[in-house]
């Protein structure tokens, strides 16, 4: 009976191990990327918004990604930039219900050759995102001008409909991994 017990009492704590791996792998899951990607880590940015309230948002969301060391924005000029930086009041369509968007263009190769990020200001206001919430919006719509793509990992700045994210270690490492790969390369054909 005791090694029945035993038995039963091993068998128990392996499957509760099990589990508990595959709960902590889902939580530390990997920031997927595109296969696009830019030539360089280091791209040009201008504003092309008034606002002072949302060129900081902006500055903010730059400095936090400028701070993970894998990828530079670095301020461009209205006649050489890579990316604009803008906001839009627009509340219907394609941007019903989001709180920013982004849009790249890439060459043949899978170069991305432009992008354009925008914050939706009725969205963020709508939704009553605070400042805070907003710089985390604008380090998502950053992450995908890098070529991040939506994460499932709760942790990541890149996860869908989240504003309390800011860039989390898996985005820093698929940014390094995103710039190793050859272009045309996702994370999913990595795997």
């Amino acid at each position: 009976m005791r090694k029945r017990m035993r038995l039963v009492l091993v068998m128990l704590a392996m499957l509760l191990t099990l589990n508990l791996g595959s709960v902590a792998q889902a939580s530390s899951a990997a920031t997927p990327f595109s296969s696009h990607r830019w030539r360089h880590p280091e791209v040009t940015y201008v504003y092309n918004t008034k606002s002072t309230y949302y060129r900081s948002i902006y500055q903010k969301a730059i400095k936090a990604w400028n701070k993970t060391g894998d990828f530079k924005f670095v301020a461009g000029t209205a006649k050489s930039h890579d990316i604009v930086l803008t906001t839009s009041t627009a509340t219907t369509g394609k941007y019903n219900m989001l709180a920013g968007i982004t849009f790249t263009k890439a060459d043949s190769v899978g170069y991305f050759t432009s992008a354009t990020v925008k914050l939706l200001r009725k969205n963020l206001a709508t939704y009553k995102y605070s400042k805070s919430d907003r710089v985390h919006v604008a380090e998502h719509e950053l992450g995908h001008v890098i070529g991040l793509q939506h994460s499932s990992n709760s942790h990541s700045v890149m996860m869908a409909n989240n504003r309390y994210n800011a860039i989390a270690g898996v985005d820093k490492s698929a940014v390094a991994k995103r710039d190793l790969m050859p272009v045309g390369k996702s994370s999913l054909s990595a795997q």
